[in-house]
């Protein structure tokens, strides 16, 4: 025990000897999650995909449901103006782009789809704008596909009492009241689009989902001072003398492992204090849960140090490896671009990463819903750090450390 913690002061000395790099690793995470949050907030806060654009209406039928039709087309955020103008007006406004798209309402419009005869609208796209004009022919798509549906339903109504036997007059008049329904209930409606949420939904501010993707980037750096110290000493063949000394293997490596943990512990507590006051970011959940996650990810962290010092055989190997796999994690496992948007099959994958389940356990403590739990986040960060140690020492057995 007496050589182990000689040997631990020994390594904690060394690193300390190099103290600018390691407080350069203790502020950078705080200095990045500042960066992004105020580079990239505005992109997260933003409802829509894109920036609001113009459009052009002709319409050729001018009557109360399609002015009804318009005031929809008003109501949409992504729309910066629907401009009411003639044909030839926006066919000269798309041309000098200063519209993205032009919806062309014929007339006799509402007369034919009462009667089912649907006279087509059209719309116009400026090639110059191929996102924007995509959208509006998507739009206007869209509400076909609902007028469409309540023909059909119409339809549907009307053969059902035509078997059941109703007269002709009284078909007729049921005819007449569910077209007429369905037609004013499609022109009159408040919204286009309906926002629903997610009661399980995990919200937290932009700072919080910087932190959270960062933090566990930043953390998996902790480890690096260690892991090269062990990969230097083993180029050196220190890990030779150290054979006939008191010290055991498992000792050398564990005295790596906990300086790696402490300048973690440091870390993510610096970040706590800072991201808190600066950003006031929620920590206020059980203590316990925040404990129970960090521990599951410290030990992970450390376990990949190990692993990478074991499979490096120089310090330029270590840096290489290192920082490639922990850029591989990052990507894979969604601290650099959301896993929504990633394919399927890199979503299967980010379940072998520690940045999956640290981000989303980190996600989970923000939220500040109890309802939620980081006990499945815990598990697979324990048995990914487990694997790494497991793999490292079959490797440094056979290369007989």
């Amino acid at each position: 025990m007496v050589a182990f913690i000689a040997l631990l002061k020994n390594d904690a000395k060394l690193v300390l000897r190099d103290w600018k790099a390691i407080v350069l690793l203790l502020a950078m995470p705080f200095l990045f999650i500042c960066l992004f949050t105020y580079a990239l907030a505005p992109l997260l806060n933003k409802s829509s995909f894109m920036d609001p654009f113009n459009i052009a209406l002709v319409d050729n039928e001018g009557t109360v449901q399609t002015r009804m039709l318009a005031n929809q087309l008003d109501r949409l955020e992504i729309f910066k103006e629907v401009m009411r103008v003639d044909e030839s007006e926006a066919r000269q406004l798309l041309h000098e782009n200063k519209i993205a798209a032009i919806i062309i309402i014929p007339a006799e419009f509402s007369n034919s789809v009462y009667w089912g005869r649907n006279k087509p609208v059209t719309v116009i796209g400026n090639k110059s704008m191929p996102l924007q004009s995509f959208v509006v022919k998507n739009v206007a798509q869209s509400a076909a596909n609902l007028v469409s549906a309540g023909q059909s339903a119409i339809n549907t109504i009307y053969h059902y009492n035509q078997k059941a036997g109703m007269s002709g007059e009284e078909l007729q008049k049921e005819f007449s009241e569910s077209t007429m329904k369905v037609l004013m209930e499609t022109l009159s409606r408040n919204e286009m689009f309906s926002k629903v949420d997610d009661a399980d939904n995990i919200s937290v501010t932009p700072a919080e989902y910087f932190t959270a993707s960062l933090m566990v980037i930043f953390l998996m750096f902790a480890g690096m001072p260690t892991m090269k110290m062990l990969v230097t000493e083993k180029s050196l063949h220190l890990t030779d003398r150290l054979r006939v000394s008191p010290i055991a293997a498992w000792q050398v490596i564990a005295s790596k492992f906990m300086i790696s943990i402490i300048l973690s512990v440091v870390q993510f507590g610096l970040i706590i204090a800072l991201t808190s006051t600066v950003f006031k970011n929620y920590w206020g959940g059980p203590v316990m849960r925040v404990l129970f996650l960090l521990c599951g990810i410290i030990f992970a962290v450390s376990s990949w140090s190990i692993f990478v010092s074991s499979i490096a055989k120089t310090s330029a190997s270590a840096d290489i490896i290192g920082n490639l796999g922990i850029l591989i994690m990052a990507v894979v496992g969604g601290s650099i671009y959301p896993l929504s948007s990633m394919p399927e099959f890199v979503r299967d994958l980010s379940n072998f990463t520690i940045n999956r389940w640290a981000s989303e356990g980190f996600m989970i403590i923000f939220s500040g819903n109890d309802g939620l739990s980081v006990v499945n986040n815990f598990y697979a960060l324990i048995v990914i750090g487990l694997a790494f140690l497991i793999i490292s020492t079959a490797i440094l057995k056979l290369r007989r450390y």
